[in-house]
Parts: C-alpha cells; sequence; structure tokens
C-alpha cells in the first residue's frame, strides 16, 4: 500500500505499516489458539503467574544460527485467523 509507514515491519504479516509487537491480527490469532487449546503448555493459569523476570514479549528474535549447527526449520506457518480452523 502506498502510504504505509516504511520504517515499522510486521513478521507476521511480513510487510511494512505496522511493528509485530503491535500486530492485532496476531493478538487475534494467538487468542484463537490458546481458546482453542492449543497452546495449553505455554499458558499458565492466573493462579500460578509467570515469573517477573521474563521478557514480555510475545515474539522471540530469532538468533543467527552457530555455525556447524542447522537452522532451525518452521513445523507450522500462521497466515490468516482462518488457518486456525480444523475442518
Amino acid at each position: 500500500k502506498p502510504h504505509q509507514d516504511t520504517s515499522k515491519w510486521c513478521r507476521y504479516h511480513r510487510a511494512h505499516g505496522h511493528v509485530t509487537e503491535e500486530c492485532i491480527h496476531l493478538k487475534n490469532a494467538i487468542e484463537v489458539l490458546i481458546r482453542d487449546g492449543h497452546l495449553k503448555r505455554f499458558v499458565q493459569r492466573k493462579d500460578n503467574p509467570r515469573p517477573e523476570h521474563r521478557e514480555a514479549s510475545a515474539v522471540k528474535e530469532e538468533k543467527p544460527a552457530v555455525a556447524g549447527q542447522e537452522p532451525k526449520q518452521i513445523a507450522m506457518s500462521i497466515w490468516r485467523p482462518e488457518d486456525f480452523y480444523v475442518p
């Protein structure tokens, strides 16, 4: 789109206009996964809160592969909320 802020990049959409940390579509997609129980091992209940030292960001920056180490492979790529619905 012609009037998007090219200084901001969304890794979820792979497009300019906003940053990944502020991406509403990504947040909604994660909520769908949580609600459907697909992220149980990553979600903790309120009675067992997260440790305070953990980073608040839900998006981790990828680190470059160490020499001699295979790069990580993506098992699933999420593009749209519709991709989460099992037929």
